[in-house]
């Protein structure tokens, strides 16, 4: 590994924006023939045999950075190259990206002025960095004009190999070489009507760390999400719906992977967070594509539900002490959760769910409503962001207002549904939260999702209580609530805990409209 060579040009930086998309191996050959590729340029110099080795640290140290270092060989010629991950990932990958030509090894003099560089100037990382997983790649590529932009489309069947082991996999990548950003989605599309595409969130890199055993599987939260203070709301919006389908996607590929049901919940609320966003940018979604997408959105985060209300009736089951039927009702719960899961694993690679997810995204980027003329909906994306959270948070506050001062009259549907309400608001002011700067603000906002989130989550437990009083079969269903510990006194309790809740979200003061 060359580390003091003689003095070479600059790696030369440039910015990779690309969207991936998983495909089926056996699909290679529909691809070639769709008719979007008879158009097609053909990039022999760009494809053929690839071997790339990727280096790191034993322990990872650039991995967890965020960086790569690969050199890749073609024909005899090595590209040394050094990706940095973006902190907040979008729907398509945007890294920066360094490449030099190398002979051999890497050539870490060659990193100067890049983000490795501070890592390698380090002994220790230096000195342990070695070859950790290779990449071999069958590349056929060619450049295709959509839309107005130039993308280069590589069709890649591949295998990543470590010591321990191996992973077949096929992908296509779509890289932007000249245009807009919105003309990949739009690509993807068009493939997609014919083809088993899903979106992708795995790198290649992150194939090769998850072999060795250092990928991250951990459930992905809610992003914090940046809206500019002079915003208009068509650019919030896609702020935060990249955010939220950000969310979904990375969870939903890790749940083909595991079971984990905080996985599951993850995703779900990716899609509730997503359908809490199009219903405060609703005035300017009316279009007949927007109601076909959010029926789409709404048909595919069902599908996580059963999985859900069995998990945490599973959780309320393992904290009880009825050591007489609990047991029993806790294996039967368990013996359901196990087969709803294989019915949703079953719907998440159906090509109405993964047709749903990148629609979804296509609609973000460059659906109709960014464009459509109409005088109201135009208004409506222009409108400063600002001017929309006000208004949104108080026309649901005022509801939420009224709901919370009837709490001893609510029955259990309208309890639900004063939830839902809050959910939504609570989900806005997280999305609007930079548009209310300064430390005044920060600590009446804190206040206000404080006595949100403690509302939500008792009425939350009522509505558990009801929900599980329906998921199991009889004879188990009689036994459910002695078995969760779901007694009348637990539920007077919570109910005395809400109406104090509520007394006090009632007097609370919005922290985006100051007092008089």
């Amino acid at each position: 590994m060359d580390t003091g060579r003689h003095e070479k040009q600059r790696p030369e930086r440039a910015s990779e924006i690309e969207l991936k998309l998983e495909l089926a191996a056996d699909a290679a050959w529909e691809l070639l023939r769709h008719p979007v590729m008879s158009e097609a340029r053909a990039l022999p110099d760009q494809g053929g045999a690839l071997h790339a080795v990727y280096y790191d640290s034993p322990d990872g140290a650039l991995h967890r950075a965020g960086l790569t270092l690969r050199v890749r060989e073609r024909n005899g010629r090595g590209i040394q190259t050094i990706k940095a991950e973006r902190k907040a990932r979008g729907l398509a990958l945007d890294r920066g990206e360094w490449e030099t030509p190398v002979e051999g090894g890497p050539d870490l003099a060659a990193a100067a002025g890049t983000p490795l560089a501070p890592l390698v100037a380090k002994e220790a990382i230096r000195q342990d960095l070695k070859p950790v997983f290779t990449v071999d790649t069958d590349r056929r590529a060619f450049e295709i004009k959509h839309d107005g932009a130039t993308i280069e489309l590589a069709l890649d069947e591949a295998r990543t190999s470590t010591e321990s082991g191996a992973e077949h996999f096929c992908e296509v990548e779509l890289e932007l070489k000249d245009g807009h950003p919105s003309a990949l989605f739009s690509l993807a599309d068009d493939l997609a009507d014919s083809l088993p595409f899903r979106l992708s969130p795995v790198t290649k890199s992150e194939r090769g760390y998850r072999l060795l055993g250092q990928g991250d599987d951990a459930p992905v939260k809610a992003g914090r999400v940046v809206i500019p203070s002079q915003a208009l709301c068509a650019e919030a919006f896609q702020t935060i719906a990249r955010s939220c389908l950000s969310q979904i996607i990375r969870n939903e590929a890790l749940l083909r992977r595991s079971s984990d049901p905080e996985l599951v919940h993850q995703t779900r609320v990716g899609f509730r967070r997503l359908n809490a966003a199009i219903s405060l940018f609703e005035p300017m979604l009316r279009d007949r594509d927007s109601k076909v997408i959010r029926a789409e959105i709404r048909w595919a985060g069902k599908k996580l539900g059963r999985v859900r209300d069995l998990d945490v009736l599973i959780a309320r089951l393992r904290k009880a002490d009825d050591h007489e039927k609990g047991p029993q009702v806790l294996e039967e719960a368990e013996r359901l959760r196990a087969k709803a899961f294989e019915i949703l694993l079953k719907t998440l690679s159906k090509p109405r769910f993964m047709r749903a997810v990148l629609k979804a995204a296509t609609w973000i980027e460059s659906g109709r409503w960014l464009t459509r003329r109409k005088p109201s909906v135009r208004a409506a994306r222009e409108l400063p962001a600002q001017a929309l959270a006000v208004e949104e948070f108080s026309r649901r506050w005022q509801r939420i207002r009224q709901g919370a001062r009837r709490m001893a009259d609510l029955d259990a549907e309208n309890r639900h549904k004063l939830r839902i309400r809050i959910k939504k608001l609570r989900y806005g002011v997280e999305f609007f939260a930079t548009l209310f700067p300064g430390v005044p603000a920060r600590k009446s906002r804190k206040a206000m999702l404080d006595l949100l989130e403690g509302l939500q989550d008792m009425l939350g437990k009522l509505n558990d209580m009801e929900v599980g009083k329906t998921l199991l079969e009889p004879p188990f269903r009689k036994l459910v609530r002695k078995a969760a510990g779901d007694t009348k006194r637990r539920e007077r309790k919570l109910m005395t805990q809400a109406k104090k809740a509520s007394r006090k979200l009632a007097k609370a003061e919005p922290f985006w409209a100051p007092s008089p």
